[in-house]
């Protein structure tokens, strides 16, 4: 299930459908049960930041954030995978400097969310490209066009 945080001013963008098609494939894509979890929170630039330097020491709005949190739910047996936060300020600056939809770009951060709370990473060459390659996959099954859209995190 996915449980999704969203702003009423963020809902004329955000195609909640799409994000449980995102949510579902990503999880095949990944061979995670079904009955698998998470929490999805839109908000802004000033909230994004306020976790960034909580959690990284990083004093700067990023685009997303995930914190995984796996754990099995014992009254309903269902995987909670954790939570991931999306800046719909960043994500609309992404989009219009990369030329695309506002909302390829948050579909694309959800999924690039949901393979981090998955273990994937993009710290070194070798977990990019396959971090990449996963993500460009999941991406191509729901028709997202923002392919090879993984920075490496190498300085």
């Amino acid at each position: 299930m996915l449980n999704l945080i969203i702003p009423s001013s963020y809902t004329k963008v955000i195609e909640h459908s799409r994000l449980a098609i995102a949510f579902r494939e990503t999880l095949a894509a990944l061979k995670l049960d079904a009955n698998s979890s998470a929490t999805l929170r839109l908000t802004n630039n000033r909230v994004i930041r306020q976790y960034n330097n909580a959690w990284l020491g990083i004093n700067a709005p990023t685009d997303v954030l995930s914190f995984e949190n796996s754990y099995i739910d014992p009254e309903t047996g269902e995987h909670y995978l954790g939570d991931i936060i999306i800046s719909y300020e960043k994500a609309r600056q992404q989009a219009k400097a990369g030329g695309h939809s506002l909302y390829y770009e948050v579909e694309m951060l959800f999924v690039h969310g949901l393979l981090h709370l998955a273990g994937y990473d993009h710290d070194q060459h070798d977990n990019l490209t396959e971090m990449s390659s996963m993500q460009d996959l999941i991406l191509e099954k729901i028709h997202n066009p923002l392919q090879n859209s993984i920075q490496s995190a190498e300085k």
